[in-house]
């Protein structure tokens, strides 16, 4: 027999509902049990009738989607789908399965539908590892994402210290590889995260960010001055007085920066 996965969609916005029942109306596991289209509706339907699989929109007015999770005795299996991407790292304190950003293609839905079925089909070792699963998904490249887009975003998706933290790029000052790992550069701090300089290079706005060195990746915003080496070399000095060598392998993409200004 056909297993079929109730489900539930909350959305404030009734275009957005009728989106949502259109998609699921293509997946014959997925019985659609109730549209919501406020926080309050949900709770109360919730409260009455359980669901495997919850749709909810994050920022509605009185109750949000937190609020409604909050007000569950035993929360569902959720996907929070938003317009708003500042609500990424909060998702993960409630154990989302995933995190759609609108506007997302019917493949990403879809890729989230299926990932979701069969989390629940073996929900005894689903919240231990959809974290990570999640994070990854944050920090890929392009539509898959849905958060992240390469060389233009504002944020990074980071895992450090075993927490998941969002940065501001603006706020990041240099990235330097450090053994096998790499260290990002904030004011007065840093996070020692597992990776590359070429993997994280990718993920920064192109605009802003330089690689100045086989060990190191400068924010070109940060620059508080350049002095002349010997062997046609730099030393810079950024805002936070971190002073890191420009080589001359990387002092052509330097030259040309500095061209530009």
């Amino acid at each position: 027999m056909l297993k079929r996965f109730r489900t539930v969609i909350v959305d404030d916005e009734k275009k957005a509902r009728e989106g949502l029942q259109t998609l699921l109306a293509q997946d014959p596991e997925i019985e659609l049990i109730k549209t919501c289209k406020n926080g309050i509706e949900a709770i109360e339907f919730l409260k009455e009738e359980p669901c495997d699989l919850l749709l909810l929109d994050i920022q509605m007015p009185a109750v949000s989607g937190f609020d409604v999770l909050k007000s569950i005795r035993k929360p569902p299996f959720t996907i929070f789908i938003t317009a708003y991407d500042e609500y990424a790292l909060k998702a993960f304190e409630f154990h989302a399965l995933d995190y759609l950003l609108k506007p997302f293609s019917n493949q990403r839905f879809f890729d989230a539908i299926t990932r979701a079925k069969q989390l629940i089909r073996n929900d005894n070792t689903a919240l231990s590892s959809q974290m990570d699963k999640l994070l990854k998904q944050l920090e890929s490249n392009g539509e898959q994402s849905g958060i992240i887009h390469s060389n233009n975003i504002e944020r990074l998706v980071i895992k450090a210290s075993g927490k998941i933290l969002l940065l501001d790029t603006k706020d990041i000052f240099w990235v330097e590889a450090h053994d096998y790992c790499i260290k990002i550069h904030l004011q007065d701090t840093h996070h020692l995260i597992n990776g590359s300089l070429k993997g994280v290079l990718v993920k920064l706005p192109s605009n802003s960010f330089l690689r100045v060195h086989k060990s190191a990746i400068i924010n070109t915003k940060q620059i508080a001055s350049l002095e002349h080496l010997q062997n046609a070399e730099y030393m810079v000095t950024l805002n936070n007085n971190a002073q890191v060598k420009v080589s001359r392998s990387y002092k052509l993409p330097m030259d040309d920066f500095l061209g530009s200004l």
